[in-house]
């Protein structure tokens, strides 16, 4: 047992530096708070100022800037609540509305739908008729009508309440603006080579 007792006490003072080692890296290791950087080993701290220029002065002088407001600071702008509704004159102003769930303003969402229906519709009807889309349009003037004011209605009333559009499976608010816009584009082409064909249809 005699023999045994310096054993013991090379293996408690190993321990016991172990555990100091591991104190003193944990001590190193602790994170400093983000609003106040941390000195260097001779005692200065690197920041930017309020007019973005890096300074490296002591830590008093850079508690004295910040305390004075000119240590730099980003600003996040705060989040626009989703207003409650619009009034229709404000859906066909042709902006954007702060706080709207829709990604486009009024116009040409409405637009944008109007020309993915004629569209799909007006080419369909020219493949099987062989009409041009002025033909169609004149030959079927309720039927358009009354397809334009649902779209039109449907769109205004969706858009006045501010009703947040719920994406169904693909189809989302980003790909239906895109869509619309690439629909309003073919649409004029269509229209515009007809006109350059003569006034017969092109499919």
């Amino acid at each position: 047992a005699v023999a045994r007792a310096p054993v013991t006490a090379r293996v408690s003072a190993k321990s016991a530096t172990s555990s100091a080692r591991r104190s003193a890296v944990l001590a190193r290791a602790a994170p400093t708070p983000a609003s106040t950087p941390a000195p260097d080993a001779m005692g200065e701290v690197m920041y930017t100022d309020a007019a973005g220029i890096a300074k490296k002065t002591s830590a008093a002088a850079y508690a004295a800037d910040k305390a004075a407001g000119n240590t730099y600071k980003t600003t996040i702008p705060e989040p626009v609540a989703a207003q409650a509704s619009y009034s229709v004159a404000e859906v066909f102003s042709f902006q954007k509305l702060e706080g709207t769930n829709f990604l486009a303003s009024g116009p040409e969402l409405m637009n944008g739908r109007l020309a993915m229906m004629g569209f799909v519709a007006a080419a369909g009807a020219e493949v099987v008729s062989g009409k041009t889309v002025t033909e169609q349009a004149a030959s079927s003037p309720v039927g358009v009508t009354l397809v334009i004011s649902f779209i039109v209605i449907g769109s205004l009333w969706t858009y006045c309440a501010n009703l947040k559009p719920p994406p169904a499976g693909p189809f989302k608010n980003d790909r239906e603006l895109l869509n619309g816009r690439a629909a309003m584009i073919g649409f004029a082409s269509l229209l515009a080579a007809e006109v350059l064909n003569g006034g017969h249809p092109l499919l």
